[in-house]
């Protein structure tokens, strides 16, 4: 890789890390607004409203979204998520199946 083109990577990850920052510490606010809405919930929590779950669900959303960026732009994830992957299967050869 050329060094330009590698400092451009390197420039543009370092971009991508700081928006990732800012983005945990925006959803990090709102699930502590909305813990703090759920401790004070009079009712039972059963019949929550479908739009606090709703923006529960997007804040987990949000979450898993960031981490995948992040760990993308730290060369921690190649982009393939662990469930794509098929096991690796070992073959062994010579073995008597009788006495397994």
């Amino acid at each position: 890789m050329k060094i330009k083109e590698k400092n451009t990577k390197n420039t543009v990850n370092e971009q991508h890390l700081k928006l990732f920052e800012k983005s945990l510490e925006s959803v990090e606010m709102i699930l502590d607004g909305f813990l703090y809405d759920l401790r004070s919930y009079d009712e039972s929590f059963l019949t929550l409203s479908k739009n606090s779950i709703g923006v529960l669900e997007s804040a987990i959303s949000s979450l898993l979204k960031i981490q995948k960026g992040e760990r993308l732009a730290l060369g921690m994830d190649d982009g393939d998520s662990d469930e794509d992957v098929e096991p690796m299967i070992s073959v062994i050869e010579g073995v008597d199946l009788k006495r397994v």
